[in-house]
């Protein structure tokens, strides 16, 4: 007996709930948001929440008001 592969062609859980619709479509005046940038941004608000732990922040206000 041959069994008949089954197509794969987004069917499933994935094509229900609409995410190979959603994702098919890509707006070209969308924001492009490269890893670099994910990066720099993940690093940068670290920083700023280790220097608000630290008092460093609540100093420099202090100092400006």
């Amino acid at each position: 007996m041959a069994t008949k592969k089954k197509k794969n062609d987004g069917s499933g859980i994935q094509q229900a709930a609409g995410l190979i619709r959603y994702f098919d479509e890509e707006s070209e005046d969308s924001w492009k948001i490269s890893p670099a940038q994910v990066y720099l941004a993940c690093i940068g608000l670290g920083g700023f929440f280790y220097l608000v732990n630290q008092g460093v922040i609540q100093a420099i206000w202090g100092l400006i008001s």
